[in-house]
Formats: structure tokens, sequence, C-alpha cells
């Protein structure tokens, strides 16, 4: 695994001994300070890192990305998506990609009034991913900005060309299945919003009084449906033109990006991976979660090479194929029955083992008193009781011994595990119950 880089907002943190939102407050009316944070940014855009080669990689896109773009900025909103990220990548990947949303916001919006607000917003997020141990999953890099004006040209350099071919037939599944609200402002212009699950987030926006003139209430919803399918696709080309720059898969973070994406490129391993629903363990920070995977290492290493092999072998049979099926299809036909099957035969095993030494146990004692009935001396009695009751319990002990090693050879094994953690909330970082 390659070493992990320090994203460059935490070395300004460090530098400026800033370990609290009070302090971020003070450093962002400093000239000084604010300075040497654009300075930093400045450097972070020139770098074009790439190299994720060496680990399980991937890019989230928006809706999970952490950015706030697309969905919702407010940051009580993204500290549950990012548990909602850390839910989907933490059984997989190693490096999850996400947006250096402070970077963006100081070259892209240097002079919005409202600078200062969003990059509190974005630092207590930051702050907030530190604070629960999220930070060594994560590298910060800048995307590419989404471009309405030049659309038709971004589209064609994420080989998303065939979504344009199907502008018509997607706005028209927008306008019948979505919910729209208008409202007339007062320079004539026509305010909007949309709602379709699909977006993941109420979407906004104006239709011009040019635009608006003498149109019906259909035809308004079309002009709607079409500038928010235009929105969605410039930032989905950015997503892909970021991921295809830093050579690792896109994570699709949001339902309607998923939908655009099978119409262009086939379904990949990490697609699959980042849906394979494993039991998350509610509550407890991602540092933990981490911390089952070093605890686990071995069976973590052998569970993700052979679900990788299931799905790279499930994929091959349907085609293009749907990742959302295809996770349904690895978890109904795979995780499910092998954990099943983990249970019972562990349940088993326990049982015979149980069962054993208990006999064990009650023969030796019986030898024992028989011995001692029948006038036999002590010592020699005493010692054919111990003698069969150990043999019997030792075999119990290394038969299920036996079973259990054989079983933790298993596909799930890591996936059981992390099971038996999910039953024990307070997990307190040892072996798990067998």
């Amino acid at each position: 695994m390659e070493t992990r880089e320090e994203y460059w907002v935490f070395e300004w943190l460090d530098r400026h001994k800033a370990r609290s939102m009070h302090k971020v407050r003070h450093l962002l009316l400093d000239p000084v300070a604010l300075e040497d944070l654009r300075q930093g940014a400045q450097s972070a855009l020139k770098k074009s890192a790439r190299g994720f080669s060496d680990s399980e990689s991937i890019l989230a896109g928006r809706g999970i990305d952490l950015s706030g773009q697309l969905d919702c900025f407010v940051p009580d909103w993204r500290k549950e998506q990012a548990q909602n990220l850390f839910s989907k990548v933490w059984h997989y990947f190693d490096r999850i990609v996400i947006e250096d949303s402070i970077a963006h916001e100081l070259t892209m919006h240097g002079d919005n009034p409202r600078l200062r607000k969003f990059l509190l917003w974005h630092f207590e997020v930051l702050l907030y991913l530190q604070e629960i141990g999220a930070s060594p999953l994560l590298a910060f890099r800048p995307k590419p900005a989404p471009c309405e004006v030049h659309l038709a040209r971004h589209v064609e350099e994420a080989s998303l060309s065939e979504i344009i071919a199907s502008e018509d037939e997607v706005v028209r599944m927008i306008v019948k299945k979505a919910a729209f609200a208008f409202e007339t402002e007062k320079d004539g212009s026509i305010g909007y919003s949309i709602d379709f699950p699909e977006f993941g987030h109420t979407q906004w926006g104006t239709v011009s009084k040019a635009s608006a003139q003498h149109s019906s209430e259909g035809e308004l919803k079309r002009t709607a449906a079409r500038q928010v399918f235009e929105k969605f696709l410039a930032y989905l080309a950015s997503d892909v033109r970021a991921a295809k720059f830093y050579e690792i898969p896109l994570g699709a973070g949001i339902p309607f990006h998923e939908r655009l994406l099978r119409k262009s490129i086939p379904a990949t391993v990490a697609d699959v991976a980042m849906k394979v629903s494993l039991p998350v363990i509610v509550g407890l920070s991602p540092a933990l979660l981490l911390k089952i995977r070093e605890d686990e290492r071995d069976h973590f290493n052998h569970f993700r090479t052979q679900l990788r092999l299931a799905i790279q072998e499930r994929l091959e049979a349907v085609g293009r194929g749907d990742s959302g099926k295809v996770a349904a299809e690895i978890q109904r036909d795979m995780i499910a029955p092998e954990l099943a099957t983990i249970r019972t035969r562990l349940a088993a095993a326990k049982r015979s083992a149980v069962k054993k030494s208990t006999a064990g146990v009650c023969i030796g004692a019986l030898a024992t008193a028989c011995g001692l009935l029948a006038t036999a001396a002590p010592p020699a009695a005493l010692l054919v009781g111990i003698g069969v009751g150990t043999a019997i319990l030792g075999n119990a002990i290394n038969n299920y011994v036996d079973e259990r090693n054989e079983i933790a050879l298993s596909r799930m094994y890591f996936a059981w595990i992390a099971e038996k953690y999910h039953e024990d909330l307070s997990y307190r970082i040892v072996q798990p119950r067998y």
C-alpha cells in the first residue's frame, strides 16, 4: 500500500495550531493566515499527482464526495453523508479520493462575498473527519469545474456522448415522475423546484422571462427538467474526467448519475463493490471500522480477493450489467449463503464440543467414583478417571478448533467477523466471539 499523504489543509491547520472551529473563525479573519491558505490552494491545484495504482482506490462522485455540490452544503448533512460513504467503502477500498473543496472555493469563488461562510462549512466537515478518524482513508484532489457552456465538448471528453442522444427520453421521464413547483419572480422569470428521488436532493433553478413567456405548465416542466438534466450531466462529466485523470474508477454517489452512466460506461468491479452490503457497525467511528480491518488483515485480504473474483466473473457473464443488480446477486448467491453456512457449522461444532466435553467430565467423574467404590487404590482410580475424561475433552476441543480453522478459509469469513462485531456495539477491541 502506498504512503499516506498529508492533506495540505490539515498542514495549514497544524501550522496555525487550529484544533477548533473557534480558532478557524479567527484565522479566516486574519489576512496573513488567509493568504497562506490561498497560496496552499494554488500550489495544490498546480500538482498533477495521479498514481493510486498500488491500492484499491476509488474516486467518490458528487453526492458522496463530501463537497456539498449537487446536494447540500450544510455541515450536518455532509457529516451524515460521510457515515454513508464509509459504510459503502470500508469493506473493500484502501483509498477514497474526494473533492478538495477548500481549493475549489478559493480558486472558483474567491471573490464571492459568502466565501468565508462556505469555507467555515468546509472546515467544520474537515475537523469532523479528523475527529472520527476517517482522514487516513481519504485523499483530497481537485476536480475539473463543471461547465454547461461547453457541455458537448466535455461530455465527449468523458466518453458520455451516448447520454446526449437520450436527453429527450430522460427529460420526458423526469417530467412524468418528478414533483414541480413554480413561482413567478418580480422580473418576470419563473423560479422552480424539482423533487425527484434519483436527484438525492431538491433542485432549484430559474426559467428566464423570455423562455417563460407564453409557456404552458407542461412546457415549463420540460424546460426546467432539461436545465437540471444538463446541470447533472456537467457534474457527471467532471467526475468522469477526474477519474480518468487520476486513473481510478468512479464511484457514482447519485442515483441519477448511475442511471446516466449505465447508458455509456459498463459497470466495473469498483461500482459493484460499493453496492455490496456488509454488516455496518452502526454508531461506531470509521477509525474503529478501519481497526477491524487491521486486526483481521489476513482475513480481510482473502475476503476482498474472493469478492473481486466473484464480481469479475458475474460481470463477464452479464456483459455491460447493472452494478446494483450485480451487487444484489452477489449478496444473494454468495455472501448470504456462505454466512449462513459459517453460522451453522460453527454452531454445530460448538454444540458438539460442549456435548463431548460434558460427557468427558461425567465419564471421568464416574470412573473415579467406581474405582473408589470398588476399593481400587485411590491413585489408580483417579488416574483412570482423569485420563478418560481428559482424552474426551481434548478430542472435543481439538475437533472444534479444527472445524473453526477450516471455516476460517471461507471466502466470507471476514464478513462473518464483521457481523460478530456488529452484534457487540461496544466493540472493546477484542477477538470476536466464536
